[in-house]
């Protein structure tokens, strides 16, 4: 009998939510924004990012930062190399921060997770396919939210904020990964994943209207 209420009492598992876009595109403004957002329906919100605080991720943000080079004297950082670094990061993400929490019924926004890699990566490594598979085992979001946003638009952004650049700050680069983005995506469709596309060039308090109407029905 007591078996039974404890399996009544069990938490039902949280939602997963993925925020992603061009470095600008505000994924970090609305993660916090939508999370604020659902803390006033009472729900239990955890927002993180990627990568992420653990220690694959630390080096991760110092190579991103152009303090850690690659061995080859004179080079940067392998691109395959920092590639399979993302995807040791994400499930050390998955496993430390993001399953923890949803077991225990909270809602978990991540800024960024795979598409960023499919974007990102598939142009470095130039083979969208082998990045698809070293991140294979980590955890389908239940949506991706994508902020569009054009790539001038991003890094105007991106420069007109405080702190250090990152290596793919740059405008042509960003151009790229404007159209590798649009390829990821459908590539999420094809797989039968939850996509939202959002107009991230509108104000803040709408994108974030936009978001909550996207996601409502999975909370």
């Amino acid at each position: 009998m007591r078996q039974g209420r404890d399996k009544g009492r069990r938490r039902r598992r949280g939602r997963f939510l993925a925020l992603e876009g061009l470095d600008g595109a505000g994924t970090t403004t609305q993660a916090e924004r939508l999370a604020a957002w659902m803390r006033q329906l009472g729900l239990r919100v955890c927002v993180t990012a990627e990568p992420s605080g653990g220690p694959v991720g630390a080096l991760v943000r110092q190579i991103l930062r152009g303090r850690v080079s690659g061995a080859a004297r004179g080079e940067g950082f392998d691109p395959a190399a920092l590639a399979l670094l993302f995807a040791a990061d994400r499930l050390d993400h998955l496993s430390a921060e993001i399953e923890p929490h949803l077991t225990d019924g909270c809602v978990v926004i991540s800024d960024r997770f795979i598409l960023s890699s499919l974007a990102y990566q598939a142009i470095t490594c130039g083979d969208a396919g082998w990045v698809e598979a070293v991140n294979s085992r980590a955890l389908v979001p239940d949506a991706t939210l994508f902020l569009e946003v054009r790539p001038r638009t991003a890094i105007r952004r991106r420069f007109a904020a405080p702190g250090s650049r990152e290596i793919f700050e740059v405008a042509g680069f960003q151009r790229m990964v404007a159209r590798s983005y649009q390829v990821g995506l459908a590539r999420l469709r094809a797989l039968g994943q939850r996509v939202e596309v959002v107009d991230g060039e509108r104000t803040i308090e709408e994108v974030t209207l936009a978001l909550a109407e996207r996601v409502r029905d999975l909370l």
